[in-house]
């Protein structure tokens, strides 16, 4: 357990790094116990909205509708702002690529501007993966990771790494929201993880061949991205490769090795229910971050939005069966 602790520490470039059993990240921020009662937790995340507004007892939750300085500034405003460990605590939380649209925050900007509002920036990096960007090294104080594409989809439960950014000393000052977030992370009275051989050696194969296979996800995404936007039959693909994605600029200096695994496209006159139906089981049925591409409703059956996570698999062959799919909904 600890050498695999040891082992994410250095692959993420943190001070340290912890394993925690959780469904996501929200939920391991949570468990964590280092957002305390009297703090003020300001997010854009919203695939979480409901998780973050009672996750955490006692503190004040504020939802932002864009991941830019000027929202995050204007939900902080008021707070009495502490990087002391006594706090209170102000935390601003967003994904590195995340939210309905895939959004790509600035993380350079966010996060000077964070330590000049006081603030610790935390980073869920779950689509985006250690693989695909370094928010630690972009300014974060925290980042966390879901980690069912690092096991491949093959972990018998969920896990979460969480790591914890290094000082960067500058000018002999200390970086204090680093420092705040590490003696935070050190009394944070969650339980040590009791890691399984099995989820261990999952772990570690995982690890292995990473590299490898994030950049299969990640190139097989942006194939199918461009296969979904040449597409009659959807509207609104949204990817940061694309060049019309709002962030597409932004993703060109803050994503690694490409734009990520996701895809967001909405279907014209059907549900994702609809096409849930027109396609093969597995597309729904495959565990998160496996082999196979796995499709998602944000909105539910009944609405028309679908977010599609890249396996592996041949994308020829994924567009293939998708367009089979759509063209049997367009005759019925």
């Amino acid at each position: 357990m600890q050498r695999l602790e040891e082992v994410w520490a250095a692959r993420t470039g943190a001070r340290e790094a912890r394993l925690v059993a959780a469904s996501h990240v929200p939920a391991a921020l949570s468990l964590l116990g280092i957002v305390r009662p009297g703090d003020r937790l300001v997010a854009f995340a919203d695939d979480f909205v409901d998780v973050l507004a009672h996750g955490f007892d006692g503190c004040d939750v504020a939802m932002v509708g864009e991941p830019s300085v000027a929202a995050f500034a204007a939900a902080s405003e008021g707070f009495d702002t502490s990087v002391e460990v006594e706090g209170p605590h102000l935390w601003w939380f967003v994904n590195s690529i995340g939210g309905f649209g895939l959004r790509v925050p600035d993380l350079r900007t966010l996060g000077r501007a964070a330590r000049e509002a006081h603030a610790l920036l935390v980073v869920d990096n779950t689509v985006a993966s250690a693989f695909g960007c370094d928010p630690l090294r972009l300014g974060a104080a925290l980042s966390l990771e879901a980690l069912d594409r690092v096991c491949a989809g093959d972990a018998p439960r969920k896990l979460v790494a969480v790591s914890v950014a290094r000082s960067q000393l500058k000018r002999h000052r200390v970086d204090a929201a680093a420092e705040c977030t590490h003696a935070l992370f050190v009394d944070c009275d969650a339980s040590a993880l009791d890691l399984s051989v099995e989820e261990a050696e999952v772990l570690e194969r995982g690890l292995d061949s990473l590299d490898a296979r994030m950049q299969a996800h990640f190139d097989r995404a942006r194939a199918l991205a461009e296969y979904l936007a040449a597409n009659e039959m959807v509207r609104d693909v949204r990817y940061p490769g694309l060049s019309l994605h709002p962030d597409h600029a932004v993703a060109t200096g803050i994503l690694e090795h490409g734009f990520g695994p996701a895809v967001e496209f909405d279907l014209i006159g059907r549900s994702a229910g609809d096409l849930f139906d027109a396609l093969p089981g597995e597309f729904r049925t495959s565990p998160a971050g496996g082999a196979t591409t796995r499709l998602s409703a944000l909105r539910g059956k009944q609405g028309s939005t679908i977010r599609l996570f890249a396996g592996t698999d041949d994308p020829l062959q994924v567009a293939a069966t998708l367009d089979n799919a759509l063209r049997k909904l367009a005759t019925l």
